[in-house]
């Protein structure tokens, strides 16, 4: 994959607290280095947005970028979020270089926004693979019950991209799209690790037992760095996700794991999220 957001702007959350590793869903991406010495900080949010529609090719994508930021510190007052989608839509739809378009799909999802709904749907479609990933991660962080054309995303779920095959997934079980079901319990089988635990933690919503043993796996993980590239933090990270998944969901079916877990688990971190769920999913 091409460059990418900053990681930071890239860790969104899903299933209630779920979080999967940048390293995991984001393969192979790159974080820029230097941006932050080509920004100012004292641009208003339309600045920035007369600034991307003026830019020369290879540079509108640094406002874009900027913009996302200050839209991420919520210094957008509601009533003008309007009037920045339609400037933005506008950008997105003439801009040929693929950063500038992955940057506007980034600020447009920060607004978390109704009107930014089309222009998402418009970025699924995208000929770059990481405009279809921010896409699918803005999605991620609307809210359950948002309406939308969810069927395009399903459609990811067959992608050969890992990234995009594991945030689509993320995105159905976010949503609860009960037709994407038997997909996700088809993805259980895939050859890809990662894309099993995707599968598996999309599922989690739902309390679909097809699940439970993949689930199993990846909370009785030894902590060593397997062949899928799955570090010592990042398999913690993922335990931390199912167990917050599991206590939303308030499905009790992997509780004798979760007390597997307290007995045998290393990290400590995990240990007391497995006993305070524990707790809570007892009662």
């Amino acid at each position: 994959m091409a460059e990418a957001t900053p990681k930071k702007l890239l860790e969104n959350r899903f299933l209630g607290g779920l979080v999967v590793p940048i390293a995991i869903v984001l393969v192979g991406a790159l974080i820029i280095v230097g941006v932050t010495k080509m920004l100012s900080t004292d641009r208003s949010y339309k600045d920035l947005v007369r600034e991307i529609q003026s830019k020369t090719f290879g540079n509108r994508w640094v406002a874009a970028y900027e913009l996302s930021k200050v839209i991420a510190s919520s210094q957008v007052p509601a009533e003008e979020v309007p009037w920045l989608v339609e400037n933005l839509s506008g950008v997105y739809d003439d801009a040929k270089d693929p950063r500038t378009r992955d940057f506007i799909v980034v600020a447009v999802g920060a607004l978390k926004a109704n009107e930014g709904l089309p222009l998402l749907d418009r970025a699924l479609e995208d000929t770059d693979k990481n405009v279809k990933f921010h896409a699918l991660v803005a999605l991620g962080s609307y809210p359950e019950g948002t309406k939308f054309n969810w069927a395009k995303v399903e459609t990811l779920l067959d992608s050969k991209d890992f990234a995009l095959q594991q945030a689509s997934a993320l995105v159905v079980g976010t949503h609860k799209v009960e037709s994407s079901v038997p997909k996700l319990v088809g993805l259980l089988n895939a050859d890809q690790k990662s894309i099993r635990y995707a599968a598996a933690m999309a599922l989690i919503p739902f309390k679909n037992e097809n699940a439970t043993d993949t689930l199993k796996e990846i909370l009785l993980a030894a902590g060593s760095k397997n062949s899928d590239g799955i570090s010592l933090p990042e398999m913690a990270g993922l335990k931390l996700s199912v167990i917050n998944a599991l206590q939303k969901n308030n499905w009790s079916k992997l509780n004798e794991t979760l007390n597997a877990v307290v007995s045998n688990e290393p990290n400590a971190k995990v240990v007391s999220k497995a006993r305070e769920a524990l707790n809570l999913l007892k009662k």
